[in-house]
């Protein structure tokens, strides 16, 4: 016949259990400094949270555009990323609707933008460690595939705080102390004019192309919107009646829902995807 436990004895044992996880040696490990230039990500992730952000995860044909890419690095002068070729395509479909390069201002007010600012984000090796820094392409409507690349080749090399990817000033802001900047973005995301200042106005990151199949980044973001480039697969396709291998791009788009419906969107990447699919590269990119 067993004998019943004392109330007490579950206590008993969890405060052992307590006294055994407090005495456990921590496991091997190496501390390193927390880059504060990171507060960049992490007002952006913070701004972005506060955003009723849709996704719309799409995939388009490429094959044209691989092909001129292909021919164009031949020439080391006139070779461009794939990220600017499909950036290219993005600001060839903002021209058709440009509803979408905008902010609130206010309840009642829409501010839409004549020219696109588009942010970028580049690697670069800060005390030792690689991290994401913010790069603006100011009007880069106004520019072709080719000046959008090379502004982003000089940003991996650029003196940061001086004319490098990130102003001086912009180092010293996102450097402060994290209640200060609070009270900073408090009075800029009131503003879509600062707000495009500091942040442009549409977002393009490149994250999936480092993956491979079917891959694709939904971002936290602060932008109306962002384009998200991901891996490109090969997939057999019927055309003209016969099977051909086609690269396919993986993309998505993520839209301020309080700026951007739905239908709006899918058209958006409906007249996107035609620009990707049909026009491929200009002659002159």
């Amino acid at each position: 016949m067993s004998v019943p436990s004392r109330p007490d004895e579950p206590a008993a044992s969890a405060l052992t259990q307590l006294r055994a996880q407090l005495h456990t040696p921590r496991s091997a490990a190496r501390e390193i400094a927390f880059p504060p230039i990171r507060n960049f990500v992490l007002d952006v992730m913070h701004e972005g949270r506060r955003k009723n952000i849709i996704n719309l995860v799409m995939q388009a044909d490429v094959d044209r555009i691989v092909s001129r890419l292909d021919e164009l690095s031949a020439n080391e002068s006139a070779r461009i990323s794939l990220t600017c070729a499909v950036t290219n395509a993005l600001l060839q479909a903002l021209a058709l609707h440009p509803q979408l390069n905008a902010y609130r201002l206010g309840r009642s007010r829409l501010v839409i933008f004549e020219d696109v600012d588009l942010s970028f984000t580049v690697e670069r090796e800060v005390d030792g460690a690689l991290l994401p820094i913010p790069c603006i392409v100011r009007a880069a409507n106004r520019k072709s595939a080719a000046e959008i690349h090379a502004e982003l080749q000089a940003a991996k090399t650029a003196l940061m705080g001086a004319a490098g990817p990130m102003s001086a000033l912009e180092k010293r802001f996102f450097l402060s102390p994290r209640w200060l900047r609070r009270i900073v973005w408090f009075f800029i995301r009131r503003d879509p004019y600062k707000f495009k200042q500091l942040a442009g106005t549409v977002g393009v990151t490149s994250m999936g192309m480092f993956a491979r199949g079917a891959a694709v980044v939904q971002p936290i973001t602060p932008m109306t919107l962002t384009l998200s480039i991901g891996a490109i697969e090969n997939r057999m396709v019927m055309k003209d009646g016969v099977p051909a291998s086609r690269a396919f791009i993986h993309l998505n788009l993520g839209a301020d829902h309080d700026i951007i419906d739905g239908a709006p969107l899918m058209r958006f990447a409906e007249s996107f995807r035609q620009c990707l699919e049909n026009s491929g590269l200009p002659a002159n990119p």
